[in-house]
């Protein structure tokens, strides 16, 4: 089974207006909701696939049923989240004609009760399982999360970490199964920077940043993927996708080539979308991808 993890996941809000005037009343175009974390994005990517997964994180206060209302809409998706008393938070999306600007809220406390629970339910998560755990991760509870990775990461666990350069630098020894990097908590050379992750017991390492290459590393292999050339409609998601095609070929029995394809077919149909990309346009793009070794 794969899980992924999303600890502060928000109930995005958003709205259009046509030009946004500082210091005045400004009226939107259009309104409207969605769930929002990077975890729930992968799920929703391999939804679409229709591969099952489990969303884990934390879920609270009136926001909770709110946000649980659309997860209800994918039926290859097993919510699974831990009851805090807090709300979720809602981040606020608003676009006008050029631009798109975001409101992020801070997000929930996490009590020790509630994340002893949340550390409990992963008990059902056994050896060869899938654990994705993607998004920053609170300070309060960041500590606990990585002691949470080594455990899952030595029971044999398949751990892929899409987060900050903090959480993967106090990784980097683990023997996990993957990582994201993207321009954010990469340090000059991505081969170099990569190259040291693999050097610690990664198995895989993937690269991307919007219009630049995307790459992938293991021991025994160096791919390049050069973005195709088309109009980008949303890159929101994209680097999730990327993690979500990866994994559905790789749990297919793909080789490392033909998981990058998927990985940058899946990237690719979400920005060419207004949503996360479908199955028929992923497979439609990946004829399309072009991998070259480097």
């Amino acid at each position: 089974m794969i899980y992924t993890c999303t600890t502060n996941p928000s109930l995005d809000y958003y709205i259009t207006i046509p030009e946004v005037k500082l210091g005045s009343n400004n009226r939107s175009d259009m309104e409207l909701y969605d769930a929002g974390g990077k975890g729930v994005n992968v799920s929703i990517v391999l939804n679409n696939f229709h591969i099952p997964s489990v969303c884990i994180g934390f879920l609270g206060g009136f926001t909770k049923d709110f946000y649980l209302s659309f997860l209800a809409n994918y039926p290859n998706i097993q919510p699974l989240f831990t009851t805090i008393a807090d709300n979720t938070r809602i981040n606020i999306k608003i676009m006008d004609n050029t631009l798109e600007t975001s409101i992020n809220a801070k997000g929930p406390r996490i009590a020790d009760m509630e994340f002893a629970r949340f550390r409990n339910r992963l008990n059902s998560i056994y050896t060869d399982d899938i654990f994705v755990l993607s998004g920053n991760i609170e300070a309060e509870i960041k500590d606990r999360m990585i002691d949470l990775v080594q455990e899952l990461s030595a029971d044999g666990v398949k751990v892929f970490l899409d987060t900050d350069k903090d959480v993967l630098d106090r990784c980097r020894n683990m023997k996990l199964f993957g990582i994201k990097l993207n321009d954010s908590n990469v340090n000059g050379d991505v081969k170099e920077v990569a190259a040291e992750y693999l050097e610690g017991g990664v198995e895989n390492v993937l690269y991307s940043a919007p219009h630049k290459p995307s790459f992938v590393f293991t021991k025994n292999a160096a791919l390049e993927c050069d973005n195709l050339k088309d109009s980008l409609v949303n890159v929101t998601g994209s680097a999730d996708s990327m993690v979500a095609g990866f994994l559905y070929a790789y749990i297919r029995g793909a080789d490392t080539k033909e998981c990058f394809k998927y990985a940058n077919a899946a990237s690719l149909a979400t920005c060419l979308s207004n949503d996360l990309g479908s199955k028929e346009k992923i497979e439609e793009l990946f004829g399309k991808i072009e991998v070259k070794e480097i």
